[in-house]
């Protein structure tokens, strides 16, 4: 439903006779959202649990794992609320991460590239924009390595996307509408996964008759 309302709003202009209103003007992804590569190094704080994005965890269930930083083998880049991600790796299959922040401690693998919204409550609007088909074929089309399992984007390339930019006032009314829908879906993936927590604990009780002698 939001990549629809998107689509409609900024690609084809719908709601606005089908045309870019004359006070939109000719912009790009850098000019509304910075590229972040603030990095954290988990040999600084072993112990530390930390909110891991990583790319196995997307391809999973899209539920970031939560790890001891001491398990941890690479440095990470740190994500916040603001933060909005896509994989670079092997961009036609598209990994497109907008982080839950469940803890203080949030980190992403350095094969995202992420951004933040130069304005924060911009934020969906970006998110939207690298959910939309033309980004992604922007991002396709900037791609390093010869085999489909090594390519990776240009993260740079990808501030040169040029994006028809509204209104501070346009965007907002966007946001008003997209944002709960991103929320709910976030909600909706939190649940999922305690529901599956309680499956998984309960079920080996279940399976062995434990469950059974609890019950009066």
């Amino acid at each position: 439903m939001a990549r629809s309302v998107f689509k409609s709003w900024f690609i084809d202009f719908e709601p606005f006779g089908n045309i870019a209103p004359q006070d939109w003007r000719q912009s790009t992804l850098g000019q509304i959202a910075i590229m972040s590569t603030d990095s954290w190094s988990p040999t600084k704080e072993p112990n530390m649990t930390v909110e891991h994005y990583s790319i196995p965890a997307f391809d999973e269930r899209c539920y970031p794992l939560f790890e001891t930083a001491s398990d941890i083998k690479s440095n990470k880049y740190i994500i916040t609320p603001d933060s909005v991600m896509i994989s670079k790796l092997n961009p036609a299959t598209k990994r497109i991460w907008r982080p839950m922040c469940i803890t203080k401690h949030c980190v992403c693998s350095t094969e995202f590239i992420v951004y933040q919204a130069r304005k924060h409550e911009q934020r969906d609007f970006i998110y939207s924009i690298l959910d939309s088909a033309p980004f992604l074929n922007h991002l396709c089309s900037h791609v390093t390595g010869t085999t489909n399992s090594r390519q990776r984007a240009a993260p740079k390339a990808t501030l040169e996307f040029p994006i028809i930019l509204p209104p501070d006032h346009i965007v907002e009314e966007f946001c008003s509408i997209v944002t709960p829908i991103y929320n709910s879906i976030a909600s909706n993936i939190i649940e999922n996964q305690s529901l599956a927590t309680i499956r998984d604990s309960l079920l080996p009780k279940l399976m062995s008759g434990e469950i059974d002698n609890l019950i009066p």
